[in-house]
């Protein structure tokens, strides 16, 4: 219990941007914050370096992980997988009444009033019914760590801005009907199809900032 209330301490640190990339984690104090012995602290931080948010440096500290752009590529295209997997397997056992959900998660989702934060909520909700209707627990753990990982490297903003929203507001739909067909083979094309262009959107953003980055080296 102790190790998991620290699991989500730091990871939720990471992923809200109050501790930033190369920012050192000082354990007496996240110690003295949760009220506990450090021990569990410490397999709470090797667990979050093996999914990729911390660098452990034996007799120097722990860092938060600046994302590298190959390691990005890999975890989002094993999430595009992953997605796929479950979509294929969730058409067998989603209910009516989730389709439901989902058709009402969309509708809303179509409003382009609502801010990149409201519509990044829907968008995990939409996903989360399938997952779920999937029932392969393990896949399901594995895949919503793939997920908070995107979250960390790619912001809503920029994942979720006005031209990219319209693009992923297409393929939902196009995943949804096929979901209602009860179409196996084509919900899973779309949706490898649909993570795997937000993979690409990720891996554009961190060859911008590498191309910045000589610029700012050259300078």
């Amino acid at each position: 219990m102790k190790i998991d209330q620290a699991y989500r301490y730091i990871k939720r640190q990471i992923i809200d941007g109050i501790w930033i990339p190369d920012t050192a984690i000082n354990v007496n104090e996240v110690s003295e914050h949760l009220n506990m012995s450090r021990t569990p602290i410490h397999k709470a931080l090797t667990k979050l370096a093996e999914e990729g948010f911390l660098s452990i440096i034996p007799q120097v500290g722990v860092f938060v992980k600046r994302p590298e752009m190959e390691e990005v590529m890999e975890r989002l295209l094993v999430c595009a997988n992953l997605d796929a997997l479950m979509t294929e397997h969730a058409i067998k056992n989603l209910t009516d009444d989730e389709l439901s959900q989902m058709y009402s998660i969309l509708t809303k989702m179509d409003n382009l009033e609502i801010s990149e934060e409201e519509y990044s909520l829907l968008n995990i909700e939409f996903h989360r019914i399938i997952y779920q209707a999937a029932k392969l627990p393990y896949t399901f753990t594995l895949a919503n760590q793939l997920w908070d990982y995107l979250n960390y490297v790619g912001n809503p903003s920029m994942l979720f801005s006005s031209e990219r929203r319209k693009q992923s507001q297409a393929e939902h739909w196009m995943i949804y009907f096929s979901l209602k067909e009860r179409d196996a083979k084509l919900a899973k094309k779309l949706m490898e199809k649909h993570l795997t262009r937000i993979a690409e959107s990720v891996s554009e953003k961190y060859q911008n900032m590498g191309i910045a980055q000589e610029v700012v080296n050259e300078v």
